[in-house]
């Protein structure tokens, strides 16, 4: 609304109603009577709070039982309402992240817009639990007022209905949409697994894991996920080959003795054990028995040729169908005759022939001599 311009009466009753939809759940009886249009025009100026509390409340409710005697005509009114939600999350997350640019046009926008809601929530605390001075629970940690504006709750943060004040709110409230998430170290305590119990993560990005709670709050978190993880990625990290063997048989689904893993990633981070005698056998059982394993990538690790040569073998065997393996910028220069195998009655074998490096179609070994 322009400066000067007088306030319709609908804009006026408009912000009433936002207002007390945010502060409780009290008019939501009253509100889900309204017109088809007036609902329109409310979802529309709906604050992401509020239209949360709306949308669910139209999910749940029994809104539209009996209205239309045609069953086609009442499915029709039902993803038209669904539609038009999905047009004001949409709308919301572009207003709120203008530089967003996720690709393909998701279907779900009020489920991307929480899960970035609290990628941002967990962003701001990792940035408080970094100071040398912090103590606290990660838990109990304070939103900032800037993030709790953006979705409406300003001015109502202590109200008993409506206090999104801690982290744990955030995440009890909207975990459940969050799909993919990007964990620095701080969070990953003993807290995490518990904070994101509604979750169902399918990509997994972590940054600077280095101590042993580190991983301890990390191996449950992904045992908690083990069933709908798909992608891993791990940067700039420590880890010793005790570490990798926990985190790979974290990974493992509790029902059968596989993975759900299609992309694994470790990079720019520091293998204690650079060139070991043998792999961890934790990551030999995550190569071996990884079915969907599409797309791993060990670069930058300062790996050496003996740990190459052995990821080498134990792929050759495995049963997956690695499409994509990317060993760059490591030590492993010089190994041209590891790509063979030798048959004790035969001449050398090109390394390939195995099933698993026969859906090989990226190799990245930049930029290794070969020879």
């Amino acid at each position: 609304m322009s400066e000067g311009e007088i306030p319709s009466l609908l804009s006026l009753c408009v912000d009433a109603v936002k207002n007390e939809l945010v502060r409780g759940d009290d008019l939501l009886p009253i509100v889900k009577e309204l017109p088809w249009d007036l609902l329109d025009a409310l979802a529309s100026r709906l604050p992401p709070l509020g239209l949360e509390k709306l949308q669910t409340a139209m999910a749940y409710g029994d809104w539209d039982d009996g209205e239309f005697a045609d069953e086609g005509l009442r499915n029709g009114r039902k993803r038209g309402r669904s539609w038009k939600f999905n047009a004001a999350w949409r709308n919301l997350s572009k207003v709120r992240w203008p530089e967003l640019d996720i690709g393909i046009e998701p279907l779900d926008w009020q489920r991307i817009y929480w899960e970035m809601h609290l990628q941002n929530c967990l962003d701001a605390v990792a940035e408080i639990a970094s100071l040398p001075s912090f103590d606290g629970r990660l838990s109990e940690t304070r939103i900032p007022e800037s993030i709790l504006g953006l979705i409406g709750c300003e001015g109502f943060v202590h109200n008993s209905t409506c206090d999104y004040s801690e982290l744990h709110h955030h995440c009890q409230q909207f975990g459940y949409y969050a799909r993919c998430l990007r964990l620095q170290n701080v969070l990953c305590g003993a807290e995490i697994s518990h904070l994101l119990r509604n979750s169902r993560l399918q990509r997994l990005e972590l940054r600077w894991i280095r101590s042993k709670e580190h991983i301890a709050g990390l191996c449950k978190l992904l045992s908690q996920n083990s069933e709908s993880l798909t992608s891993l990625e791990l940067i700039h990290c420590k880890l010793s080959s005790a570490s990798i063997d926990e985190i790979c048989c974290s990974l493992s689904r509790k029902s059968v003795q596989t993975h759900g893993i299609k992309s694994f990633s470790i990079s720019t981070s520091n293998f204690i054990e650079t060139n070991p005698l043998s792999l961890p056998l934790g990551l030999v059982s995550f190569l071996s028995s990884g079915m969907s394993l599409y797309s791993l990538k060990l670069s930058d690790n300062h790996l050496g040729r003996n740990f190459a040569k052995m990821v080498f073998g134990t792929l050759i065997n495995a049963s997956s169908s690695l499409s994509i393996l990317d060993l760059s910028d490591n030590n492993i220069s010089g190994w041209l005759s590891e790509l063979y195998w030798r048959s004790p009655s035969g001449p050398p074998i090109p390394l390939g022939t195995g099933k698993s490096l026969q859906s090989l179609r990226v190799l990245n070994l930049r930029p290794h001599r070969l020879y």
